[in-house]
């Protein structure tokens, strides 16, 4: 089973449109088929992002993201970073690379593939949902 660490970015793509973010969250770890990731830090991020009054205008949105995320809580592994690092431009970003360092994750699945200037680090592929789902499950 893969191991992956989502950003937010893919969380809220899931909700909002039935692209790749959606068929890898929906498909794939709300049933359990990967092992999601998350530390304190990424699970308040996504907390913080679900409440933006943007999205309220969204048909649908706020029972979605309630049902999504309490479904992550209980389906993802809370797991606590080593060691933080600040290697990334958009320091905000870090916290997910920190996280994919202390459980040794398969991928980082990002739809900001910009702002993570390489495509490895250490054990952790950097990748797109496309990508991801295009090689690995289609």
């Amino acid at each position: 089973m893969h191991k992956v660490i989502l950003d937010t970015n893919v969380i809220i793509s899931s909700i909002l449109s039935r692209s790749y973010p959606y068929l890898i969250v929906y498909r794939l770890i709300l049933q359990s088929k990967i092992q999601n990731y998350f530390s304190n830090e990424t699970r308040q991020e996504l907390e913080a992002v679900l409440s933006y009054p943007k999205f309220s205008k969204i048909k649908g949105f706020e029972n979605d993201s309630k049902a999504i995320l309490n479904a992550l809580r209980r389906l993802s592994i809370s797991q606590e970073p080593s060691s933080h690092i600040e290697l990334l431009i958009d320091s905000s970003d870090n916290k997910f690379v920190d996280i994919a360092l202390s459980t040794s994750a398969d991928f980082l699945i990002t739809g900001n593939l910009k702002h993570f200037p390489f495509s490895r680090i250490e054990n952790t592929e950097i990748i797109s949902p496309e990508r991801y789902w295009n090689t690995h499950w289609k």
